[in-house]
C-alpha cells in the first residue's frame, strides 16, 4: 500500500494505490475506485477499503483517492463539485496508469461516484473494460431532495420538538435549506451540476461492459424505458440485494461492507474478454 500525492493543476489529492499480491499472477487490469458525496463517502469508506485490498489480493492494481476539497486531500467542503471531481479522477487514472503499466483499466462508483465514474471513462483516450456503478444516481433533482430530507430528519432528531417550534433555531442553523447535505456544503454550481445528472447520461455507454446494481432492477429498468434510455446488450442491471441508507450523518458509527458486491466486480473483471 502506497499513500501518493496526485496533483491535478493546482489541485492536490490524496490517493492509496495498492499493487497486486506478490503471489497472485498479475492481471494487468487497473482498477479504480470513485468516492460518492459527502456523508455517503463516509459510510463507504469501509466497503472500498476492503474492495481495494480484496482486488489487490486477487492480482489487479488499484487506486483509491479522494477528491479535492474532500476526505485527505486538498482543499475545502465548499470547493467539492461535481465537475471537479470528474477531473480529479481523469488525474487518478492517468496515475494509476502510469505506476501500473496495465493496459487494461476498469472504474468503480458507488452513488454520485457511478456518475464521476462513467463521465472520467466517457474522457478517457483508452476504453474502459468494466463499468461498476452501485446503486447509481440516475436523477440529480430526485438525489438533491433525497440529500435535503435527511439533513431534515437529522436535525430533528438533534433538536427534538425546538426544531419544529423555533423559527429562530431553524434560521441560525440552516439559514439556507438547499446550500448543505447533512453537513457537507452545497454550492449553487455544484448543485447546478447534479441536477444535471439524468438516466440519459448512461448513454453512450463508455466501457466494454457496463455492470449496474440497483435497489430494485426492476424499478430501474422501468425508470430507464420512460426516459427513452434503452442500453445496450453489453449493459446489465440487476439488484444490489442491500437495503442501506447511505444518506445518514449516523455513517461514522457504520461499517458496511456488501461483500457481494466485491465478489460481483472480481467475478466481471475474471471474464475471458476482460482478462
Amino acid at each position: 500500500m502506497t499513500p501518493l500525492r496526485i496533483l491535478n493543476g493546482s489541485r492536490e489529492l490524496v490517493g492509496i494505490y495498492l499493487e497486486p499480491a506478490a503471489d497472485m499472477p498479475p492481471q494487468h487490469h487497473a482498477v479504480l475506485l470513485c468516492n460518492p458525496f459527502g456523508q455517503e463517502a463516509i459510510r463507504a469508506h469501509r466497503l472500498y477499503r476492503v474492495m481495494a485490498d480484496r482486488l489487490a489480493a486477487a492480482g489487479y492494481p488499484v487506486l483509491r483517492f479522494d477528491y479535492y476539497g474532500s476526505g485527505d486531500s486538498a482543499g475545502e467542503d465548499e470547493d467539492w463539485d461535481l465537475l471537479g471531481s470528474i477531473s480529479d479522477a481523469q488525474a487518478a487514472l492517468a496515475e494509476l496508469l502510469r505506476r501500473s503499466h496495465a493496459p487494461r483499466w476498469s472504474a468503480v462508483g458507488l452513488r454520485l461516484g457511478g456518475t464521476i465514474a462513467l463521465e472520467t471513462a466517457r474522457r478517457a483516450a483508452q476504453p474502459a473494460q468494466v463499468l461498476l456503478l452501485i446503486e447509481p444516481v440516475l436523477d440529480g433533482r430526485s438525489y438533491l431532495d433525497s440529500l435535503a430530507a435527511s439533513n431534515l430528519v437529522a436535525l430533528n432528531r438533534g433538536y427534538g420538538v425546538r426544531w419544529p417550534l423555533s423559527a429562530r433555531l431553524r434560521h441560525t442553523m440552516l439559514p439556507a435549506p438547499q446550500s448543505e447535505a447533512l453537513g457537507f456544503v452545497l454550492t449553487p454550481a455544484c448543485r447546478a451540476q447534479i441536477e444535471a445528472v439524468t438516466p440519459a447520461g448512461l448513454l453512450p455507454v463508455p466501457a466494454a461492459h457496463l455492470s449496474l446494481l440497483a435497489p430494485s432492477a426492476q424499478t430501474t429498468m422501468q425508470t430507464l424505458a420512460q426516459a427513452g434510455v434503452h442500453l445496450p446488450a453489453h449493459a446489465t442491471i440487476a439488484d444490489s440485494e442491500a437495503k442501506i441508507d447511505w444518506a445518514t450523518d449516523s455513517a461514522a458509527a457504520t461499517a458496511i461492507v456488501p461483500m457481494h458486491w466485491i465478489r460481483h466486480l472480481i467475478g466481471a473483471l475474471a471474464l475471458p474478454e476482460h482478462a
